[in-house]
């Protein structure tokens, strides 16, 4: 009798439903792997985020400063910025796409064969940019050709993240999937610092130079981080908890159908608490740029030049490299709703002195603006969504699930987020209060979802 109870118990447990998730399926521990594998594993997903960061950030960094003077130069300065990031837009929604797609296939092939086929995507895409030719060169086949790739990228980009921090959970021990899927966040502010240094570098450049060719530098340095990455990346082994799913043959033949089925409150939770994430990273770390170049003193000067700003944010970049692991961790000790939910409260909190300290013109205290919140509390959330979204899914439709709902809210939030910090302030006449109310609003959408979020730091993966 003692026997059949303990049976019972057991199925309860695992039929569990939280909120926010539908809890249904067999949990299965992390089967035990050697430190090499672990090692590699771990280095594939810095290596993806710096891939993906850098990327997107040098492309982020050139439509604020280059992009509007050499593929958009018949534009007012304000129209040439609003089209440069509108391209960026368009990238951002091809996310979501590349996702649905990718989402599935690592679900049904594995995490490792998609996870290659995004990087190479990704760094192709980005070199090739390198390439274009300018407006004055071909005409309107240059911002379109631009389009094309930035949509190319996007594409590879909708399943890197996801895959990264999944395959990192599925390796990582029960108590330390926050400290391993932060990794993915790690590449990525990674990306953030070494391609904001390459741009603060290129600001030392006569601007002529940098307009004529410079900017063409990063995209081509690109190639070299891709080469590496893919090396590192084709030496990892599947995830051990895919594989297991195989052997029990729980393959899905259509898994997205399945997440739609029966886990969409999960997607939906997602999609919620990763708008806080997605907006405050392009808007604090990329769209900051802009506005940082454009805030002027009263006698008409600008208050930061394109080096300080773009120091400020390398400055940020360094503060989330060191944060990100801890935050991590932390959410292992306190749990994901803790650390997740305080950060996207403090953020819509801290959004009115940031914008403050800033329109100060004090250089220390726009850089300590840019990484209290760029570097600092956007950066909790984004330390702890690696394992958060994760958590929340079922291993079998994990990829479909996290992918597609991180970048339906990555092609809305991320993506719009720059159109729409810089129409707002050039609705104000520069203000920044509109900005700010849109940013503390999505915070608190942020902050509303975890308290639907079923607390999972402690539980085991479902297959």
């Amino acid at each position: 009798m003692s026997e059949t109870r303990a049976q019972a118990d057991k199925a309860a447990e695992t039929a569990t439903v939280g909120r926010g998730v539908a809890a249904t399926g067999e949990t299965a521990p992390t089967p035990t792997v050697d430190r090499g594998a672990l090692r590699r594993v771990v280095v594939s997903g810095i290596f993806g985020g710096i891939i993906e960061w850098f990327d997107y950030f040098i492309y982020a960094q050139a439509a604020a400063l280059v992009f509007p003077t050499i593929f958009f130069p018949n534009q007012s300065p304000i129209v040439g910025v609003l089209l440069s990031f509108g391209g960026f837009a368009v990238g951002q929604f091809a996310r979501p796409i590349g996702a649905l797609i990718f989402g599935n296939l690592g679900d049904k092939y594995g995490r490792k064969p998609v996870l290659v086929a995004t990087f190479l995507l990704m760094g192709i895409s980005t070199l090739l940019m390198g390439f274009l030719p300018t407006y004055a060169v071909v005409g309107v086949a240059a911002p379109i050709l631009l389009t094309i790739l930035r949509v190319a990228q996007g594409f590879g980009a909708g399943a890197e993240f996801a895959g990264a921090s999944i395959i990192m959970l599925e390796y990582a021990p029960r108590n330390r999937r926050g400290l391993f899927g932060s990794v993915g966040t790690v590449g990525s502010s990674s990306g953030l610092m070494l391609g904001t240094l390459v741009f603060f570098l290129l600001q030392y450049m006569p601007h002529d130079d940098l307009i004529a060719w410079g900017w063409r530098i990063p995209f081509f340095f690109s190639a070299i981080l891709v080469i590496v990455g893919l090396w590192i990346r084709y030496r990892v082994n599947e995830s051990p908890l895919f594989q297991k799913v195989v052997e029990k043959e729980l393959v899905q033949k259509v898994p997205l159908a399945t997440v739609f089925r029966t886990e969409w409150r999960s997607l939906i939770l997602v999609f919620c608490l990763a708008a806080g994430v997605q907006m405050g990273t392009y808007v604090f770390l990329t769209w900051i740029l802009s506005y940082l170049n454009g805030v002027k003193s009263p006698a008409g000067a600008l208050f930061f030049q394109p080096q300080e700003s773009t120091f400020f944010v390398f400055l940020a970049g360094v503060c989330s490299v060191i944060g990100t692991p801890l935050w991590g961790l932390l959410s292992d000790k306190l749990g994901r709703k803790v650390v997740f939910g305080g950060a996207a409260l403090l953020s819509a909190i801290l959004v009115l002195p940031y914008f403050l300290l800033i329109n100060t013109g004090n250089p220390v205290a726009a850089a300590f603006a840019v990484c209290l919140v760029g570097g600092g509390t956007i950066q909790m959330m984004a330390g702890v969504q690696g394992s958060l979204f994760g958590e929340v899914f079922s291993t079998k439709i994990r990829y479909s699930g996290f992918a597609l709902g991180r970048e339906i809210s990555a092609a809305i939030f991320g993506g719009l987020s720059p159109l729409i910090a810089t129409a707002l302030v050039a609705a104000s006449g520069g203000a920044f209060w509109g900005v700010a109310v849109y940013v503390a609003a999505v915070c608190i959408l942020t902050f509303v979802a975890v308290l639907f979020a079923r607390e999972t730091h402690k539980q085991e993966l479902r297959l």
